[in-house]
């Protein structure tokens, strides 16, 4: 199971409970027999973030996280499955093995890296602490203002100039040569199994990942010699665009901010940390990358940029700052002093300086339309024509039509324009982008919203198979839809009684089967409820079923479990009666619903049916019908929504 035995990941599991793990990351407050925070994934005022101890789940009710324990690491460390069954192991001392002879290869190859890396690290640490050839690099750091704290803290060292100082020193640890190759720390020489150093002669940065394990450096050359940054190559580890520079030490000041400030160099991170400034992450170069954005997006809702304030700087902002946009965050630029980067700026004004700096941090419309502006000559109308034109393209995006409104006189007292003019070109650009904004692409019935597709795809359907006659008013349509919601919530019912009681559990399957269910994530949970309930063995129907997190564990995909979790931790109403009596009202929806689905499919049938020989069929379906309507009258309460 995703390269472990099921048997590590239950001994994992069994000893990572989950409110004492999530406890180290959150304040939990017990309410009854679930507990609740501020969700640590979005910003919120009104806790909607609930544990619960019996079934070991999560589920945020607001931005609608959720999982088991591996889930939440794996969201709350921004790693992978496999690492968040590592972290959970060493929390509680289990060893692991891998499951499979390709997965424990896997798995030793990275440990065996891991293992080299930090090897590495202590090295660069104890040189620039006590060996003369260091010396330069301690007066660097004296000048850069760098406290012995904040240089323990960022694990900084220094690589000799020495060929292969780093070389012996690893290989008197034991540390084979092909571990330092796949570790990028060793180069392949001319000679056959020769190598050498790949850092010689730098201030030394080691990169963590944000459990601040160390998976690679960059290194800083203290003379003019070049290159003057020097990263590690890609590694198992160590990939440049989806990591962020001390993201392992600023996370949690994230959180507790609701925003990062992304500036651009180890330096300017480092400083502004030990100014206070914990929320400060690199981008490892000017370059933000989508997955930088996605990992941000993973921790906090906004971002400040703050990059250098020359040429390079501004347009990486430009750039970034879209990425950022895309990923669904809130941004704002940082203005810098003319020639300053974050760590001259704090180095001169101290806190103070740097703090107006964020609080002053323009919006990103407002950067834009300044940009756009500020790129033509004012004095010719020909330059304020092309600057109200690039105006004009950047007002059309903002969704908001007064937003859009104020920024339009804002954009034309600036370039001394009639803001009327400038808006009639902003509406028509918006007006167009609307259009092809609202056309519909390829499967655009079906994806993206996030809500279980059936009934809108079902409705949508029958429109299409009517089109001709146009029977269907838009009040059947609303009522439809209605009901499509009481059955997909007696669904959800079914499914939480199903992993809790083996007796509806069976009456479920017969009456309605496993792909009887109307969602398709509902369908996989219940066969994921269904298989593990096998795996227990037993015929007691009064035991459980199965608990929930063993159903999460075998979900496959992460939109399902998150979903999961949040129809097995909902509390219904009436969710605390008999199960039987609950069950069965909750199939009695979806016996009501099959009686109108079969209903409108005569209806339907009915207004095609004509010609010779179709009498008898329009009789069978008339007294079909009939026999249907007696039904629903006779046995179900007239469906007047929900409520």
């Amino acid at each position: 199971m995703r390269g472990y035995s099921e048997d590590v990941l239950n001994e994992v599991r069994a000893k990572s409970d989950i409110v004492e793990v999530i406890s180290g990351y959150v304040a939990l407050k017990q309410a009854g027999k679930t507990y609740k925070a501020l969700c640590p994934f979005h910003a919120e005022k009104t806790p909607s973030f609930v544990v619960s101890p019996e079934k070991q789940l999560f589920h945020c009710f607001g931005c609608g996280a959720g999982g088991d324990v591996f889930s939440f690491v794996m969201k709350a460390e921004n790693v992978d499955f496999a690492e968040a069954v590592r972290i959970l192991a060493d929390r509680a001392g289990v060893a692991l093995v891998a499951s499979s002879k390709e997965a424990r290869e896997a798995q030793e190859r990275r440990a065996a890296v891991y293992e080299a890396n930090e090897a590495a690290c202590e090295y660069f640490q104890e040189v620039l602490a006590g060996n003369p050839e260091a010396e330069s690099a301690r007066a660097y750091l004296r000048k850069r203002g760098l406290s012995e704290e904040t240089v323990k803290r960022f694990r900084l060292g220094f690589a000799p100039p020495s060929w292969d100082a780093l070389l012996r020193a690893l290989t008197r640890k034991k540390i084979a040569r092909e571990v330092l190759l796949d570790a990028g720390l060793v180069i392949p020489g001319k000679e056959p199994g020769s190598c050498y150093d790949r850092f010689r002669a730098r201030l030394m940065f080691p990169i963590s990942d944000p459990s601040g394990k160390v998976i690679g450096f960059g290194g800083r050359v203290i003379d003019d010699s070049a290159p003057k940054y020097l990263n590690s190559p890609e590694t198992v580890l160590f990939k440049k665009g989806r990591n962020l520079y001390a993201l392992h030490l600023a996370k949690e000041a994230m959180r507790r901010e609701s925003a990062a400030v992304v500036v651009e160099g180890y330096m300017d991170a480092i400083t502004a940390h030990q100014h206070g400034f914990a929320h400060v992450v690199a981008s490892l170069g000017t370059a933000l990358t989508e997955e930088q954005a996605r990992t941000l997006r993973r921790y906090v809702p906004a971002v400040v940029i703050a990059y250098d304030a020359d040429a390079a700087g501004a347009a990486a902002t430009l750039r970034g700052m879209e990425i950022l946009a895309g990923a669904g965050l809130e941004v704002r630029v940082a203005t810098l002093p003319a020639g300053e980067d974050p760590d001259a700026t704090l180095r001169r004004g101290g806190d103070a300086a740097f703090a107006k700096v964020l609080a002053d941090a323009t919006p990103l419309i407002d950067y834009r339309l300044y940009v756009a502006i500020s790129s033509a000559d004012h004095g010719t109308t020909e330059g304020k024509v092309r600057a109200a034109r690039e105006a004009a393209r950047v007002l059309a995006s903002v969704k908001s039509a007064v937003e859009r409104s104020e920024y339009t006189r804002k954009a034309a007292s600036w370039l001394g324009i009639d803001p009327d003019a400038l808006g009639k070109d902003v509406e028509a650009l918006a007006r167009a982008s609307g259009l092809r904004m609202r056309r519909p692409g390829p499967g655009a019935a079906s994806g993206g919203t996030g809500r279980a597709s059936f009934g809108l795809e079902t409705l949508e359907g029958d429109a299409d198979r009517n089109a001709g006659s146009r029977h269907t008013k838009s009040k059947d349509d609303i009522a439809r839809s209605g009901e499509m919601m009481k059955v997909l919530e007696a669904e959800k019912v079914l499914l939480r009684l199903m992993a809790e009681n083996r007796k509806v559990q069976a009456a479920v399957l017969s009456e309605v089967g496993s792909d009887g269910f109307h969602d398709p994530r509902h369908q996989r949970i219940a066969r994921a409820v269904v298989e593990q309930t096998a795996d227990l063995g037993g015929e007691d129907e009064d035991r459980p079923a199965v608990e929930p997190s063993r159903v999460m564990a075998v979900l496959e995909d992460d939109e399902t479990r998150r979903y999961a979790a949040g129809v097995f931790l909902e509390q219904a109403g009436d969710d605390h009666g008999d199960a039987t009596r609950i069950a069965d009202d909750c199939l009695n929806v979806l016996r009501e619903h099959a009686i109108r689905e079969r209903i409108r499919e005569i209806e339907r049938e009915l207004a095609s049916v004509g010609g010779v020989g179709r009498a008898e069929r329009e009789r069978e379906l008339l007294a079909e019908l009939g026999s249907l309507r007696a039904r629903l009258s006779r046995e179900f309460q007239p469906f007047s929504g929900i409520g």
